[in-house]
């Protein structure tokens, strides 16, 4: 592979990986203005800061290292479309259960696209910085299945 072929490989990947963090930014706000208890709107707020911040970390490497911004191509835009729709389809009322659930469906998508991306498609240092995030991706996840858990059996 020519290193201009692998540079498009890593750019396409690092754009995914944007739009992921932009969808889940904007779902994690959309989700803390949907919900009524104080401590869950704090997190989901928080939420999307992360992943505003995780974006941020990414277009900055894009620019730094490959000299591009990030892409809002047909694909990534559809891709991300879908997402946001189905994100406001699982919200009904201010139900903090499908705002919840809707959450977690979000962080299993992050960790496919997340893993996906860990798959030999970075050099070593982005690939750290990668793994970096979906740890706490990971993390949130779990925070999110044990506050499931606490209103399930309140």
């Amino acid at each position: 592979m020519s290193t201009m072929e692998r540079n498009k490989e890593i750019t396409n990947t690092i754009n995914e990986l944007i739009a992921i963090c932009a969808e889940g930014e904007r779902g994690y706000k959309r989700a803390s203005e949907q919900v009524e208890v104080q401590d869950f709107k704090t997190i989901l707020y928080r939420l999307s800061q992360q992943r505003a911040l995780f974006r941020g970390e990414l277009e900055n490497d894009l620019i730094k290292d490959f000299g591009e911004e990030a892409k809002g191509d047909d694909s990534i835009l559809s891709k991300l479309h879908r997402g946001w729709l189905d994100f406001k389809a699982g919200l009904s009322g201010n139900d903090t259960k499908a705002v919840l659930d809707e959450c977690i469906r979000g962080e299993n998508h992050a960790i496919e696209k997340y893993t996906d991306a860990l798959r030999g498609k970075l050099p070593a240092y982005l690939e750290e910085k990668v793994q970096e995030q979906l740890k706490m991706i990971k993390g949130t996840k779990s925070q999110l299945l044990e506050f499931e858990s606490e209103i399930t059996h309140s």
